[in-house]
């Protein structure tokens, strides 16, 4: 039986301060993303920050709070971190959304894309 291989990519995301939104471009490389993670620094207001995943304008994973998609402890890895279902091989935006802005605070993110390898 042949063994999963897995590669990630990770694009970081800052929403400046007076600002409510941010967006940065990633290419994923071929494969399938089976899951997503996010580490989250600078929200000390605690605001909801809605991260979604474009391809082309077109939603590929909706806008949900960030806290949805932070690695969890426990199971292995990749069971550790949200999971989801979309073809890579192509350039993706990583989005997010506070729903309230913040006069003095900026937030950034790093979204990791956990991608399956195809075989070979």
């Amino acid at each position: 039986m042949e063994e999963i291989k897995y590669d990630y990519t990770t694009v970081d995301v800052t929403i400046m301060a007076n600002t409510a939104t941010g967006s940065e471009k990633v290419f994923l490389p071929d494969g399938n993303v089976v899951a997503i993670g996010v580490v989250l620094a600078g929200n000390v207001e605690a605001r909801i920050i809605n991260l979604s995943v474009l391809q082309n304008n077109t939603e590929v994973i909706k806008p949900s709070d960030v806290r949805f998609s932070e690695k969890t402890a426990g199971g292995t890895y990749k069971d550790s971190l949200r999971p989801v279902d979309f073809p890579a091989g192509r350039t993706f935006e990583a989005r997010l959304v506070a729903t309230s802005i913040s006069a003095t605070q900026e937030i950034s993110a790093q979204v990791l894309f956990m991608i399956e390898k195809p075989k070979v």
